[in-house]
């Protein structure tokens, strides 16, 4: 290194200036953006500004976790400074955008921006087994997935795509023959859901949640 200098390792923010960083926020479908921020912006800015993003006019059933240095998961406090926040307890400055609050009733909901965020929540919580059902509501609820995100069952020539997606929680260990068995039962309920809009299933996976 020219002059002999050294630099000193530090965390691993993309780092504008002096005054701003680049943090990263993994989304519920899994799609990560940068927001850029303020050394002193809040938890909550950068919350609202994920928000914008995904066109959500209410924040305040969300919020944004983090892994902290012992691998737990631990919600941001929103109202003090997310930089200083993140250096003191995080693992790595990776935040997630989740619901922190459930309403009562999921008709509370009235954008459909934010019906569809709950719906992601619901859908990712039932696959990784934090909400805990059984093979026969799997299979509904697969159904209700399937046409929500790929529409009318008569759009494909075969339902080999099902295959290749996610339709059970990880901890349901399934033999191949029993998971293709499975599969074509999706396949049904996919086929008695054509014809219902996206909307209407979102709020149907929604509410079972809910439950």
């Amino acid at each position: 290194m020219p002059f002999g200098l050294k630099l000193r390792r530090t965390r691993r923010y993309n780092v504008l200036s002096k005054n701003c960083f680049v943090t990263r926020i993994r989304l519920l479908d899994s799609n990560v953006i940068e927001c850029t921020l303020s050394v002193e912006s809040t938890g909550q800015e950068c919350l609202e500004a994920v928000a914008q993003r995904l066109e959500l006019r209410v924040t305040h059933y969300f919020g944004l976790w983090f892994l902290s240095k012992s691998q737990q998961a631990r919600w941001v406090e929103l109202e003090k400074p997310l930089k200083k926040h993140l250096d003191k307890f995080a693992n790595e400055p990776l935040l997630f955008f989740g619901v922190m609050f459930y309403v009562p009733n999921v008709s509370w909901l009235q954008q459909e921006a934010t019906r569809y965020q709950y719906y992601l929540q619901v859908k990712k919580d039932v696959l990784e087994g934090r909400l805990r059902c059984t093979v026969e509501q799997v299979i509904r609820l697969a159904g209700l997935a399937v046409q929500a995100d790929f529409g009318d069952y008569h759009q494909f020539d075969s339902q080999d795509f099902l295959r290749e997606y996610v339709l059970f929680p990880m901890d349901l260990a399934l033999e191949e023959a029993v998971l293709e068995e499975l599969t074509q039962k999706v396949a049904q309920e996919h086929k008695a859901h054509r014809t219902i809009m996206e909307t209407v299933c979102i709020l149907a996976f929604s509410l079972w949640g809910f439950s």
